[in-house]
């Protein structure tokens, strides 16, 4: 049985917010009506949302901000529910706040397009968000919304029909460096050596050696990741960074016309799901995607739809408009280099909606919850630590039935300094994730 919605105006904002809450997290059909007659006369399921109620129906008051078409700052108004602080506050409504202006909010990334303080590398900062203020960040809090929603719904109405998620499991690979000494040359690599011999790091000098006598380059762990993954059942994507030479100090991978870093990719593409990882210089040089992502599909010989911003720079809405306009359909950026979390509020992915057109793109967002980096280089976390960080994710994620995706690098994997362990923790992710994703 469909719900029948009553909202006096159906702005944009509202029909993406509602499509988002009711169609792609909680499964279930609704339709509006602006006709007050037609929705008091109705004997479906049904809600409201606007300034008033009509009647005695389910009401949801309205903010202003789904009703408004600018981009300006706002005066946001918080009030308790539970134990924590919410944004929008409304009051003679079933929930204390506007659970869909809140959850558009932090879906459209609506603070990222006012004026903020950047990072170094000019990127919004996980400790300016809303989310992070109201501690709020490390939950996916819109999908616990609606499914507060949804208990609400069924408790007044037992008929309605909502489908049944399951928790899923995402594993994705950025190869940033492909190798740290395999073709880098005999020069480059005696240099190495001889800085290591002078910092008296000898296991750096030792991997130099053994890479030189034919052994496996430490950043080599493409065997590995494919072991792992396929003991799982699991299916990863990987992002490769085909950035040409002396970019700049950033894009440090090998050079995409080497023939051993070609056959790594090409390989790679026969048994996993392989997207572009732009370079740090195409963010200011916009041609460079486009040349990118040829190089990567002419190697893999296939077409490559999909990307993950280099030191996650995404800058909204050039970042995107960029990526649509080379033909990227699915970008995996949406996730902060500094904490864990949901940047986006979400563990679902999601169509991006362009506040400045004011209407949903083609472009779908998938969000990822944690990165190596995070917890190893921003949050300064030991093995052990991690593994209690990621633990306390995959459950938040596993309550809601979401999408739980991880962001991981070759070279982590490497079990050297400074990552010494730290191959433990990605395989200690993976049981995780998959115990709940086998419940």
């Amino acid at each position: 049985m469909q719900l029948l919605i009553y909202c006096p105006k159906v702005t944009p904002r509202i029909k993406y917010t509602f499509n988002f809450i009711f169609r792609e997290i909680l499964g279930c059909d609704f339709e509006f009506t602006g006709i007050a007659h037609d929705f008091l006369a109705s004997t479906q399921p049904k809600i409201s949302y606007a300034d008033a109620p009509l009647a005695d129906e389910l009401f949801f008051a309205s903010a202003p901000l789904l009703n408004q078409h600018a981009i300006t700052p706002i005066d946001i108004e918080l009030t308790a529910f539970g134990d924590r602080q919410v944004p929008f506050a409304v009051a003679n409504s079933t929930l204390p706040f506007d659970v869909f202006a809140a959850s558009f909010y932090f879906l459209s990334r609506y603070e990222e397009y006012l004026p903020f303080e950047a990072d170094e590398h000019g990127r919004f900062r996980a400790e300016l968000s809303l989310q992070y203020q109201l501690g709020l960040l490390a939950v996916p809090v819109i999908d616990n919304w609606a499914l507060l929603l949804k208990n609400i719904l069924l408790k007044k109405f037992p008929s309605l029909i909502f489908v049944k998620r399951k928790f899923s499991f995402v594993p994705t690979i950025d190869v940033d460096r492909a190798y740290h000494f395999r073709s880098s040359g005999l020069l480059k690599n005696t240099i190495r050596f001889l800085k290591a011999a002078q910092q008296l790091k000898t296991d750096k000098m030792l991997s130099i050696i053994k890479t030189g006598l034919g052994h496996n380059d430490p950043f080599d762990t493409y065997d590995y990741l494919k072991q792992i993954h396929s003991e799982y059942g699991l299916s990863p994507v990987f992002f490769f960074l085909l950035a040409k030479s002396n970019n700049n100090s950033f894009d440090s991978n090998l050079d995409p016309n080497e023939e051993v870093f070609k056959s790594l990719i090409l390989e790679t593409a026969q048994y996993a799901s392989i997207g572009l990882h732009p370079s740090y210089a195409s963010n200011t040089e916009t041609h460079k995607i486009s040349e990118e992502l040829q190089n990567l599909e002419q190697i893999s010989r296939q077409r490559i739809d999909s990307s993950r911003q280099h030191f996650i720079k995404v800058h909204l809405p050039q970042t995107y408009l960029q990526l649509i306009k080379a033909g990227i359909n699915h970008d995996y950026s949406m996730g902060y280099p500094s904490q864990v979390g949901f940047r986006a509020g979400t563990c679902t992915s999601f169509f991006w909606y362009d506040l400045q057109l004011e209407k949903q793109t083609h472009l779908k967002i998938h969000p990822f919850a944690l990165m190596d980096v995070t917890l190893q280089q921003y949050l300064k976390l030991r093995p052990q630590q991690a593994m209690a960080q990621i633990d306390e994710l995959i459950a938040n994620i596993r309550l809601v039935d979401g999408t739980f995706s991880s962001l991981w690098h070759n070279e982590s994997l490497s079990d050297t300094r400074p990552w010494k362990g730290w191959k433990a923790v990605y395989e200690h992710l993976l049981e995780q994730a998959s115990q709940h994703e086998r419940i």
